[in-house]
């Protein structure tokens, strides 16, 4: 799959990744069966009134909603160019990303890891953009070895990893 990606690169000048609506809606789907679990307990088992039972249902369609806006988002959230990376916008270019660091969670139930854009300012690493796996169509392994190859393509060996220094007011 990287290569794929690394030949459109060849072709065009920058590569785009949408939303992973697949995974986007097997979460919707998994929040619907919690939610549904939690109205049946809360419901028939405990005995709630109408005004809790409003406020529950409240809960749980916002539980499940929350998931769905994100299929609102029909542009690109990860661009990768010869200039550099951007995420929903923001944009550093290749000698300003210092590593990735790859999260995958211990329970892989409601989530599907994350993938960490590390950047250097004032001597600190620092958080640069945290990636979850809905946000691009592809494997976040995929996307950091494909960020891996690029960044190594398009900058030279004395800048990775530049350090920003911000002036402090004082």
């Amino acid at each position: 799959m990287v290569e794929k990606e690394l030949e459109q690169e060849k072709k065009t000048e920058k590569i785009e990744f949408g939303v992973n609506r697949r995974l986007i809606f097997s979460s919707c789907l998994l929040w619907a069966a919690v939610g549904l679990l939690l109205y049946v307990v809360f419901s028939h088992i405990k005995g709630v009134n109408g005004t809790e039972e409003i406020i529950l249902l409240v809960f749980i369609g916002l539980c499940i909603l929350r998931p769905l806006f994100r299929f609102i988002n029909i542009a690109p959230t990860v661009e990768l160019t010869e200039r550099g990376l951007a995420y929903r916008g923001d944009f550093k270019p290749w000698n300003e990303i210092k590593e990735t660091e790859l999260k995958k969670p211990t329970i892989m139930l409601f989530s599907q890891g994350r993938l960490k854009i590390m950047t250097s300012i004032n001597g600190r690493s620092e958080v640069a953009w945290d990636i979850i796996a809905a946000d691009v169509s592809i494997s976040l392994d995929e996307l950091a070895a494909l960020i891996h190859s690029m960044r190594d393509t398009y900058t030279d060996d004395e800048t990775i990893g530049t350090e920003i220094f911000v002036d402090k007011k004082v």
